[in-house]
């Protein structure tokens, strides 16, 4: 997945929006449902190819969604450990988050950045990124507009400019869930720029968009097949965890 947003609407409701750009020759993925493990059900779109995810969310009121890439392009060496798509499963499957991403070995696993958000009694985003060698989490701030661009497909000025149009863009007046997701699928017309949130280039193309809206324990997902034009919506309820803590 390569491009992100976050856009948080109210105390109670928020948007998360991705575009999965990927090689033409890659095989798509099956559309959003629901399944249950290890006595957790989340909602995700499954990749064909590998059997993993790159987003999704559980009855658990969290929401796991992974970029490719840590904080420049790699060159990849193969074989690897396992998919990254591997890491969003067990992040959403996981009974603590921080404890997964500090006590997991994740050498010989391909660099990635793994955004989750968390409702315990109050929203937290947490990043966490895992070049190679290393992994490093930063919490965010759930109260501000954030966007990410996948470091494999995108420049530190391309991400820059990218993220500065879309932020200018917000600001100009209240925007509707269609219109974001209209903006998402928008095309870049600079080839120098690369400043759509879509791509169409000669090896890589955005083959889906999802959109998640989070409101009132509840998690409601469009997904867009761009490939096979076909749209998909699915729902799951959720449920505000406590800290350990505060149990």
């Amino acid at each position: 997945m390569c491009t992100l947003t976050y856009i948080p609407l109210s105390p109670n409701s928020y948007l998360f929006t991705s575009n999965r750009d990927e090689m033409k020759s890659r095989s798509t993925a099956f559309a959003p449902s629901i399944h249950s493990k290890e006595g957790i059900s989340f909602l995700a779109p499954i990749d064909a190819q590998a059997l993993g995810t790159w987003l999704g969310a559980t009855d658990q009121s969290r929401v796991v969604c992974l970029l490719n890439g840590a904080y420049k392009a790699h060159i990849p060496t193969p074989p690897y450990k396992h998919s990254r798509g591997k890491v969003v499963i067990d992040a959403l499957l996981c009974s603590n988050v921080e404890n997964y991403l500090s006590s997991y070995d994740f050498t010989n696993v391909e660099p990635f950045t793994l955004i989750i958000i968390e409702n315990k009694s109050e929203r937290t985003i947490s990043q966490f990124i895992w070049d190679g060698k290393e992994g490093k989490s930063t919490s965010l701030n759930p109260n501000e507009t954030h966007i990410w661009s996948s470091v494999t497909l995108y420049s530190s000025s391309q991400r820059e400019r990218r993220s500065k149009l879309f932020v200018d863009w917000l600001k100009v007046k209240e925007r509707s869930n269609a219109e974001i997701l209209d903006y998402h699928e928008n095309l870049d017309h600079d080839k120098d720029e690369y400043t759509g949130l879509s791509m169409q280039r000669p090896q890589y193309c955005t083959v889906s968009t999802t959109q998640l809206f989070v409101e009132n324990q509840k998690v409601d997902m469009l997904y867009y097949d761009r490939i096979s034009t076909k749209k998909s919506f699915a729902s799951l309820s959720q449920k505000v965890m406590k800290h350990e803590s505060e149990a």
